[in-house]
């Protein structure tokens, strides 16, 4: 079954969709599970493959990463059983479990022949020089080819499978797409200078193609994600900045900076407002917004209720209060998530699941700074990206939308193949 799979042609095709994945999101959240079809068949045919090797040395050697996972993944198992909705819990722990395994076996898959990762980097830098000259020139010179796309979303079908409106508006389509460039800007920087000459340049050229886009032609910023673009940044630089230090100085770096942004956030948590809120804003921050600020003071209040293991994942909405008006705005106090992965996490599965998750992350860019010190550039790309897309994930979507967190797992898939084959025996460099 799925033997044609495995042929050359077959996994070119597997590998050219998913480079085109992320890029496509700029039409619609669905696309990017259209993309993955392809690449799923593909893994699904190399069943033989994965059971010769199930499991990697990387994950052999750092077991600690796992028995971390593990233990976040228990935890948030345990919050879905007592959730205020225990059955839509249950559901999107099961996604987040297949997802993160779907997409261990496509980095497997793409390990699978030396050609695959290379034609996946083209199709993405490809994907995304086009679509940034189309939506920027669509966004600042003439909409006229928006508006082609846009006559398709007269008919209903369309709309309802890509869930976006009948007549889309152009700033509304690119809004999603903001902070997926974002997150992709790092990736498409590092892809270009692996497979450098042309790719190089195109990847280049991306740079002040996202900034450009990202600014909305002043009329709706992506604010969210042009501080995933200063994070991305600032890791660099930060991981860049450690790799010089010797062991006993980087701890100390890494102890002062954990402190300082831990002071930060308490900071922010605790000049959040509480409900019920007064009818005149009283805002204790510049930043964000009055009503996200007032949806964060709900999401922490109802967190600090339930502070253990929260009220179950993706369930805040459901809360009685999330959909009251705020008075003085038309506006829910959680029209549907919180617009901040911590404290959707932290209010949904508690403190221990929160701290676990961030145990976790703090292992995984563990490892993949020692696999930066040892010259290995994907580790970095890896971490840029991951900035990137914790930081734009502080104020845009909710965390569990399968199609944000398939954009992550797309992305990171890459560094991570490349991670794997440049440390195997008869690869290419570390680049």
């Amino acid at each position: 079954m799925l033997v044609w799979l495995r042929s050359k042609r077959w996994q070119t095709y597997a590998a050219i969709s998913l480079g085109l994945g992320t890029p496509a999101l700029v039409l619609g959240k669905t696309l990017i599970f259209a993309s993955l079809f392809l690449p799923a068949l593909a893994v699904l045919a190399h069943v033989q493959f994965f059971q010769k090797n199930p499991i990697s040395r990387s994950l052999k050697e750092n077991r600690w990463l796992i028995y971390l996972a593990l233990c976040t993944a228990s935890l948030w198992l345990i919050s879905s059983i007592f959730s205020y909705d225990n059955s839509k819990s249950l559901l999107t722990w099961m996604r987040i479990i297949l997802l993160i395994s779907f997409f261990y076996l496509l980095v497997n898959f793409l390990r699978s022949d030396k050609n695959l990762l290379p034609i996946c980097l083209k199709s993405l830098i490809s994907g995304y020089g086009i679509i940034l000259v189309v939506a920027n020139f669509s966004l600042y010179i003439d909409s006229m080819i928006f508006d082609l796309y846009a006559s398709v979303f007269k008919t209903e079908i369309v709309s309802e499978v890509l869930r976006i409106s009948p007549v889309p508006v152009l700033l509304q389509l690119l809004k999603p797409f903001y902070s997926v460039a974002a997150c992709a800007l790092p990736i498409i920087l590092w892809a270009g200078l692996r497979m450098g000459g042309l790719w190089r340049n195109i990847s280049f050229a991306s740079v002040p193609l996202i900034l450009i886009l990202l600014y909305g032609n002043g009329l709706q910023p992506g604010m969210s994600a042009a501080f995933g673009v200063a994070a991305a940044l600032c890791a660099f630089i930060f991981t860049l900045l450690l790799l010089r230090l010797n062991r006993l100085s980087v701890i100390t770096v890494l102890v002062v900076t954990i402190s300082a942004a831990s002071i930060f956030a308490v900071f922010i948590l605790i000049s959040l407002p509480v409900p019920p809120v007064s009818p005149e804003p009283l805002p204790k921050l510049p930043l964000p917004d009055w009503h996200r600020q007032v949806i964060w003071g709900f999401t922490l209040d109802v967190a600090m209720q339930y502070p253990l293991l929260g009220i179950g994942p993706n369930t805040i909405n459901l809360f009685p209060g999330a959909s009251a008006i705020i008075p003085g705005m038309n506006q829910e106090y959680v029209p549907s998530h919180p617009h901040n992965w911590f404290l959707e996490i932290f209010s949904e599965t508690g403190l221990l699941g929160v701290i676990s998750l961030i145990a976790t992350l703090c292992a995984a860019f563990a490892i993949l700074f020692k696999r930066a010190a040892q010259k290995a550039v994907p580790a970095i790309a890896a971490i840029t990206l991951l900035a990137s897309f914790l930081c734009s994930s502080l104020g845009n979507f909710s965390i569990w939308s399968m199609w944000w967190l398939a954009t992550l797992g797309v992305l990171l898939c890459l560094p991570l193949a490349a991670l794997e084959k440049d440390t195997s025996v008869g690869y290419g460099s570390n680049r």
